[in-house]
């Protein structure tokens, strides 16, 4: 076995390892406001037919997991006599469980993806530095975990990049109509998988440049073709929205107005413009400060450079970077797609050599470094996945240790997640009273004994001040200091460490929090009679 394979086998059993690792986080709840979205309506497929009657999200993923719910059904039926249908089944944790197995593979498929593009593009080395690096970034593994989107759009995404690569050198129409393809199966996995489109037309235009063949350019029928097939296969995969196309329209206006007008609450006010926002923010805390300064790197390389291959990359990382930096909303998930493109770049740094006042071993010496660094950084990640969600330690531990009877008031965010940030309090316990505010002065006024605060209800509001509601802010601020006779009794934390080593930023984006809220439990003071 040749050395690049050993480490590609390796890389790829550490992808899958800390993206299998955690699958399970939550359950026996369903604490991701995401991931009902999604499998909710694959399940009413069982009841409604396959027509989805909405297509704020296209409907290929929502087939990929109904069909995957229809083996997993025909295999329950071997042993259970009869079996429930999907959707009428008490315990949708299976279908679930599924959604996040599809995201997983997608995510380690992509890293295999990106290895090959890196190859084929640069070097062998190249590939298999951006492969670990996609392995190991966090806002990619994370959503690895979750029954949505991001993760499968990507890997579709990365997929038509590598056969729009091979355009680069070579005229064959089975690379067209490849990347075509699984541009329009991404696009009907998500909508934005359309710009996988812009890679295919560039490689094109850039092969017959550089072959001298103007005249061919805009008149070979091989990217009309590709064009023609991503059309067939996103309606092949979303065939409604070529039957409801007044539906269609409708979803696509309100999603859009809700992206770029409407907001989220109070997450996106106040922040920077959305392609600082996106550079100084989402890519730092989606790969830490290492990758950020890699990837930095990587792109001005990439300019100095300017390569066939440099000018690929870009022709996909420039049209998405403004897309999703125009929205008023601009949720890290959204930066995903973009992830492999930049791994490619700064997978790029490794087969640089190193300058000449430098020996040879201190660049490999500060390569292995920054593997290590990463690599760490990923573990700390998968831990915070492989733990007892903090939700359900904090649910535990209010059951086993409030006294009683006793009333316990929960608040809601603001922010989209209601009381998924709670921990989920059995409603039935005897003498224990689960009371629940829209806001903190409401739930002072009622008193209970106990209060249970989340980062979810407070951070932006402390962050905006006068900006948002400067009186809450006050209020937050005088209650989190202890002076609403309310005193802090506990509190439950699971941040991503290693070895001592805390690997997060003081201000995480908000969907990358999801599931590990700072969770804090209050008792109420007990005023002592003066005589």
């Amino acid at each position: 076995m040749k050395r690049t394979t050993l480490y590609l086998l390796l890389v790829l059993l550490f992808a899958g390892a800390v993206r299998l690792i955690g699958l399970r986080f939550g359950f026996p709840f369903l604490l991701h406001p995401d991931e009902p979205t999604a499998v909710r309506r694959a399940l009413l497929f069982f009841r409604d037919g396959l027509n989805p009657r909405w297509f704020g999200m296209p409907s290929f993923y929502l087939y990929v997991l109904h069909f995957s719910f229809r083996v997993h059904y025909a295999v329950s039926s071997l042993f259970e006599s009869p079996a429930l249908l999907p959707h009428l089944h008490p315990d949708p944790l299976p279908f679930y469980l599924i959604g996040r197995l599809w995201s997983a593979l997608a995510g380690t498929a992509t890293v295999w993806v990106v290895y090959r593009a890196g190859k084929k593009l640069y070097s062998s080395r190249a590939g298999l530095a951006a492969a670990f690096l996609l392995a190991v970034l966090p806002l990619h593994l994370l959503y690895s975990h979750y029954a949505a989107v991001d993760v499968p759009v990507t890997f579709l995404v990365a997929l038509s990049f590598l056969f729009s690569a091979s355009i680069l050198s070579r005229r064959k129409l089975g690379d067209y109509l490849a990347a075509g393809a699984a541009a329009g199966l991404a696009a009907a996995v998500k909508y934005n998988g359309v710009f996988a489109l812009f890679p295919l037309l560039a490689a094109h235009l850039l092969r017959t440049r550089a072959d001298g063949e103007r005249r061919r350019r805009f008149l070979d029928p091989f990217p009309l073709a590709a064009l023609a097939i991503s059309l067939l296969f996103f309606f092949l995969a979303s065939p409604y929205a070529l039957l409801e196309t007044r539906q269609l329209y409708s979803d696509l206006l309100s999603q859009s107005r809700y992206l770029v007008h409407s907001g989220h609450g109070p997450i996106f006010i106040a922040t920077k413009p959305g392609a600082l926002y996106n550079l100084l923010y989402v890519l730092y805390y989606a790969g830490g400060p290492v990758f950020w300064a890699l990837a930095v790197a990587g792109f001005l390389c990439a300019l100095w450079k300017h390569r066939r291959a440099d000018w690929l990359i870009l022709s996909f990382v420039i049209p998405y970077f403004i897309l999703i930096s125009i929205p008023v909303v601009k949720f890290s998930r959204f930066f995903i797609p973009l992830i492999p493109f930049l791994c490619l770049w700064a997978g790029r740094i490794f087969e640089l050599r190193s300058p000449r006042r430098l020996p040879s071993a201190a660049g490999k010496a500060a390569a292995a470094l920054v593997l290590i660094w990463l690599g760490a950084q990923a573990l700390a990640y998968t831990g915070v996945l492989a733990r007892r969600d903090i939700r359900l330690e904090a649910k535990d531990w209010l059951e086993e240790n409030l006294a009683r009877p006793s009333r316990v008031g929960l608040i809601k965010t603001e922010t989209g997640l209601i009381f998924l940030d709670d921990p989920p309090l059995d409603r039935m316990l005897p003498d224990l009273a689960v009371e629940q505010y829209d806001r903190l002065l409401p739930a002072l006024g009622r008193k209970p004994q106990y209060l249970v605060t989340t980062s979810f209800d407070y951070r932006q509001i402390l962050r905006l001040k006068e900006k948002y509601d400067i009186i809450r802010r006050d209020l937050w601020v005088e209650f989190l200091a202890g002076e609403k006779d309310y005193r802090e009794l506990k509190v439950f934390e699971n941040r991503p460490r290693l070895l001592g080593i805390d690997f997060e930023g003081p201000f995480p984006p908000h969907d990358m929090l999801y599931n590990r809220p700072r969770i804090a439990v209050w008792e109420r003071k007990e005023k002592k009679n003066i005589q």
